[in-house]
């Protein structure tokens, strides 16, 4: 494909994607009850010590769920990688695990309910790749750079080559070994993830060759690669972090065991 033709496809499938979610987020802004316009989402649920997951649908019953990350930093605080507006019950739950200190919103497709997080919590320093940072300020201010600023925290940036920029991955210390946040660039949107969550647009989903495997989609490839030999290698270099213990996706269930062997199959897709 046209490179120029390839750029232009990628940013009409980004505008498709954020369209209807900031829609719904600028209505539910002017709502009497805030409450009742966040999203179904499932409890808060523990992946490893001070790591946990939450699960919330979409606006547009087409789109896959989306998967929220809350870490424990060393001082206690927390830090938020791609925010779900939260039930007020789920809100104290999460408050009682720390107080939040760090928001990352991890691309332009993935800001929805950034500005909700930034207006409960005034303090919070909201931070994004450089180069989503103008993006990510049409919906709320951005006080720090990813790349500057997550390496303070013991934080590894891991940029990825062979994808057009737009996110990065992001290497958390656990005190039981490692874990690797991913955003869009690879999916795990099993059947039994699907069934649980998204039961009506499971059909969608397997027809367009999003769901079934973890790795990175037909549409990923089509708007988001621009070489494959060197994802597949840059995959293949994640793979080699020692004790990796889990893998976060934003859609799709977390992997939780032999998750260096997943990447190297991730990997292996793209021969």
């Amino acid at each position: 494909m046209n490179p120029n033709k390839k750029s232009l496809g990628a940013e009409l499938f980004y505008y498709f994607n954020t369209a209807s979610s900031v829609k719904h987020r600028q209505k539910s802004a002017i709502a009497d009850n805030e409450q009742s316009s966040i999203l179904p989402h499932s409890p808060i649920e523990s992946l490893a010590p001070d790591l946990w997951h939450v699960t919330g649908t979409m606006p547009n019953g087409l789109f896959p769920p989306r998967e929220m990350i809350i870490f424990r930093l060393s001082d206690g605080s927390l830090l938020i990688h791609s925010a779900i507006a939260l039930q007020e019950e789920a809100m104290i739950t999460l408050e009682s695990l720390g107080m939040p200190k760090l928001l990352i919103v991890p691309n332009r497709i993935h800001r929805l309910d950034a500005a909700v997080y930034k207006k409960r919590y005034p303090q919070i320093l909201v931070v994004c790749p450089s180069v989503a940072k103008p993006f990510v300020e049409e919906v709320v201010k951005v006080d720090e750079v990813a790349e500057e600023i997550l390496p303070n925290y013991g934080i590894i940036c891991h940029v990825p080559a062979g994808i057009r920029p737009q996110e990065l991955a992001y290497e958390l210390p656990l005190s039981t070994g490692k874990a690797l946040l991913f955003t869009d660039i690879l999916f795990n949107l099993t059947g039994a993830y699907l069934n649980q969550y998204a039961p009506k647009s499971q059909p969608m989903i397997n027809w367009i060759g999003t769901g079934g495997f973890f790795g990175i989609t037909g549409l990923g490839k089509l708007f988001y690669m621009t070489d494959k030999k060197a994802y597949r290698q840059w995959l293949e270099e994640l793979a080699n972090i020692p004790n990796l213990q889990v893998i976060s996706v934003a859609h799709g269930s977390p992997i939780l065991t032999e998750c260096n062997q997943k990447l190297r199959e991730a990997a292996s897709r793209l021969l």
